[in-house]
């Protein structure tokens, strides 16, 4: 298609809608100067229509203008994250599931994500919350981990008494459960809070009923309060009942946080048969000089000691009397590889001459 003009087309277009193409002209003109595009009225409608007939030519309709991704919302979540295999780390999220997205780990994230969202919305206007839903709803669907995305919302007796239904339906079960249980955050970020939760595995499907807090409609954060209501949502997500009824090792690393609670082996061979294998792999892996060391490192794991430095430990089987075999176990198994001194309750490692 030539672009020099040879010819004219008038059309009849609204008054509102000519005010809106010539407003953003102006702006675009004033921010990119150089850029033929907004020179005119004129450039820009031929810009347009060219662009659009290039569209069409490669089987796009008028329909799918409605889902285009939107440059400030693709660039934003792209620099963010990355290309990847889904069936991977379908698999390798999966020790993460009962993780809380605690706003104090990854702030940046967090308010970050905040502005964005503040920038494109307005609090006490609807229209401008689902322009927001609009846009993210359009790059969720291409990045082909949702299906569908839905928020309606119902306003009561004030401008500040809103109310929603927010609905989510995804296409792979454990990514579904995580932007999810993230989602549950967000809206907490936002200072909304979720009443009711209904999550399907099966279905793959989320639904939070929702109410906008005072917070929504505050411009500064309040850090405190917000904090509480993201935990408040994600622990619909987040909570033992669910816990206790899924695998076993999610229960055992909640546990493995709490130095009070120590392992304990059923019987002496499933003991001897678990330090035979830590020593097989360290044999094979770990430098000669590393293990003392990486053995204490084992113990301390199963909370049985607390290492002060490389060479000091103080034994936490307590009382005595009652841990004396596992004490004796502990010993007898560092000693094969060390020298061991005690003083005051501390233990001292030495290289064996």
């Amino acid at each position: 298609m030539s672009s020099r003009k040879t010819s004219q087309q008038t059309i009849s277009i609204s008054a509102k809608l000519k005010g809106r193409i010539e407003e953003y002209v102006t702006i675009n003109h004033e921010n990119y100067p150089n850029d033929k595009r907004f020179r005119s009225v004129s450039s820009f409608y031929s810009s347009v229509m060219e662009k659009t007939l290039d569209c069409f030519d490669k089987g796009k309709t008028l329909d799918d203008f409605d889902r285009f991704v939107d440059g400030e919302v693709k660039d934003f979540f792209e620099k963010i994250s990355f290309n990847a295999l889904i069936p991977y780390y379908e698999d390798a999220i999966l020790p993460n599931k009962y993780t809380n997205p605690a706003f104090e780990k990854i702030p940046l994230f967090f308010l970050t994500l905040r502005r964005l969202y503040m920038s494109i919305m307005d609090p006490h206007s609807i229209k401008t919350i689902h322009e927001l839903m609009s846009r993210l709803r359009n790059y969720l669907l291409s990045n082909k981990l949702t299906k569908e995305i839905r928020l309606d919302i119902f306003t009561g007796g004030s401008a500040t008494d809103l109310t929603g239904i927010f609905e989510y339906v995804g296409i792979y079960k454990n990514l579904n459960f995580e932007i999810c249980k993230y989602q549950a955050a967000i809206f907490g970020l936002l200072g909304v809070k979720i009443t009711e939760c209904l999550y399907s595995e099966k279905d793959l499907y989320c639904r939070f009923d929702l109410r906008a807090t005072d917070l929504f409609f505050r411009k500064e954060l309040a850090k405190k309060e917000v904090i509480k209501l993201v935990q408040h949502n994600v622990s619909y997500f987040v909570n033992y009942n669910e816990i206790v009824n899924d695998l076993d090792n999610y229960i055992f690393s909640k546990m493995a946080d709490d130095k009070n609670i120590i392992l304990i082996f059923n019987s002496e061979e499933e003991r001897e048969d678990w330090i035979n294998v830590i020593k097989k792999d360290l044999s094979k892996f770990a430098e000669e000089e590393d293990f003392p060391l990486k053995l204490l490192k084992f113990f301390e794991k199963i909370h049985w000691v607390d290492i002060e430095d490389d060479t000091i430990f103080q034994i936490r089987l307590k009382p005595k009397m009652k841990y004396q075999d596992e004490i004796n176990f502990l010993l007898d198994t560092l000693s094969e590889y060390s020298s061991i001194t005690e003083s005051n309750g501390k233990y001292y490692l030495k290289k064996k001459e």
